[in-house]
């Protein structure tokens, strides 16, 4: 059995890694992190059957952290000081949650459940899981984030902060709604792959925007966008009919 473990509190991390060497059923631990950026980078690389998650971190909850993932292909066993009567609002999406600290008797039992059952879940296999992170984003109970990968490593920010993506070179500039810029290091075209599940719209070669954000629409000079924070943008021709259908989607939808 292999896991990975990712927790903001080092002492957490020592304290179930002492836990999991004490026990007699066989428990390879192949990655700790204690950062997100590097917990995201050591999932990438190294397969295992089961994650030990933390439920709250600092710059993203362990919520958020599944919501960053391409896919799910392990287990997920939440980690949390949640009270009893708390955990059991996600004690069925999940494998199982662990109280801290952690005790050996659960760590145990929790261990021979997984061996009992031995399957490994796809993203695919595992509907209750997403389903539910999808209600906490509806609820508006976790935002949804993207890594963005900044010269300093990764920076995670909410996707509804994004105003618009630039084109620079080889890179991308994102555009905030607190008037503040970030470098991406992609380019526009790898940053469209990242932001089009959130519905982001290409309207030139040098312009990803978020819907959301436009303020107006001007026709003349081949046509341009306003958005939120003033700036204008151009609209290819090819992206003119497209754009105006998404402006009659949202006109209905706000008539409605």
């Amino acid at each position: 059995m292999k896991v990975g473990i990712i927790d903001d509190e080092k002492h957490c991390i020592e304290s179930l890694q002492l836990e999991l060497a004490g026990l007699e059923e066989p428990v390879e631990v192949i990655f700790c992190s204690s950062k997100v950026d590097e917990g995201l980078q050591k999932i990438s690389e190294e397969p295992i059957d089961l994650l030990f998650l933390d439920v709250e971190m600092p710059r993203v909850n362990g919520f958020e952290f599944l919501d960053l993932l391409d896919k799910i292909d392990f287990e997920v066993v939440f980690t949390t000081a949640y009270s009893q009567y708390a955990v059991k609002a996600f004690k069925y999406h999940a494998f199982d949650y662990l109280l801290k600290p952690v005790a050996k008797a659960e760590l145990k039992d929790l261990v021979t459940k997984y061996q009992g059952s031995h399957i490994a879940k796809s993203s695919a296999e595992q509907p209750e899981l997403l389903r539910f992170i999808s209600s906490l984003k509806k609820d508006n109970i976790i935002k949804s984030k993207i890594a963005v990968p900044v010269s300093e490593g990764l920076e995670f920010i909410k996707v509804d902060d994004i105003l618009y993506a630039q084109s620079q070179n080889n890179y991308t500039m994102l555009h905030l709604s607190d008037g503040s810029t970030l470098l991406f290091s992609k380019t526009l075209k790898e940053a469209e792959k990242t932001l089009k599940k959130y519905f982001f719209m290409r309207i030139h070669q040098s312009y990803l925007i978020n819907p959301n954000y436009m303020r107006k629409y001007f026709r003349h000079d081949g046509g341009s966008v306003m958005m939120e924070n003033g700036q204008t943008l151009p609209i290819s021709q090819r992206k003119k009919e497209e754009l105006l259908t998404l402006f009659e989607a949202i006109v209905k939808n706000k008539s409605i």
